[in-house]
């Protein structure tokens, strides 16, 4: 008893130091220091810090259907993948097993526009996908972004980004010519001032344009770099207009 006895008085003991360091140092920028400002979590709070960023995934929804069978009409847009927590590790969190589960009465307001930007072209119904995304990856950043925080978050995003108008500013079009991945990310970087990702796929020895990864903060608001990821391993890129077998 004794020994545990001590060991509590020294915990608080550093306790009290850290936060009287913090105060003193509240306007320093340095990495330590902006830990300091962070607030511990309650112990049952959804793990916010178990990430780092944020992938904002949009796909072309017109590769998709030759990757996978789509049920759907494709249109050539790129529409919402996902919004998914990430760490610079490598790895992306998901069944964090925290947090409330998918209700659709929580998103009534977005159900509209939910179904026109993030829609499964491989799923009959639009919230299988939507319950899948927020429970799997979405719930591991409830602490930050609740349910109508996270699908709202994705939209804004999707209204903010517009890939296809990105692209265009660097004469990039959806008409089946081959692209550099060089000139794609440039397209990008050049309008957001940060590097994307580019993902593709292989189909019938032809390199598709699949996904575009944004990276964002730990709340979704701030665009930041991606890791420096190769998501694709080809030096050219089709994105096609439509789909043809």
């Amino acid at each position: 008893m004794k020994g545990s006895h001590w060991m509590l008085i020294t915990f608080f003991t550093f306790q009290l130091f850290q936060a009287a360091f913090c105060r003193v140092h509240l306007h320093n920028t340095s990495a330590f220091d902006q830990k300091c400002q962070e607030p511990a979590l309650p112990p049952g709070t959804p793990l916010a810090r178990e990430y780092d960023f944020i992938y904002f995934v949009q796909q072309w929804q017109i590769s998709l259907c030759y990757i996978k069978s789509c049920i759907k009409p494709a249109r050539p847009i790129f529409s919402i993948h996902g919004l998914r927590p990430s760490s610079y590790s490598g790895t992306t969190p998901s069944n964090c097993g925290t947090g409330s589960k998918f209700d659709p009465q929580k998103i009534s307001d977005l159900i509209d526009r939910l179904n026109v930007e993030w829609p499964s072209l491989v799923l009959e119904d639009n919230y299988e996908l939507w319950k899948y995304e927020l429970e799997k990856h979405g719930i591991c950043s409830q602490a930050l972004l609740p349910q109508h925080a996270f699908f709202e978050a994705a939209l804004k995003l999707k209204e903010k980004y517009r890939l296809v108008d990105m692209l265009a500013e660097k004469d990039i079009y959806p008409f089946g010519e081959l692209y550099r991945v060089d000139s794609v990310t440039d397209a990008i970087r050049t309008a957001t001032g940060h590097n994307p990702q580019i993902q593709c796929n292989l189909y019938k020895k032809i390199p598709l344009l699949s996904q575009i990864f944004l990276c964002f903060d730990t709340n979704a608001t701030n665009i930041i770099d991606c890791p420096l990821k190769k998501r694709c391993h080809y030096d050219e890129i089709m994105i096609p207009f439509s789909v043809w077998f």
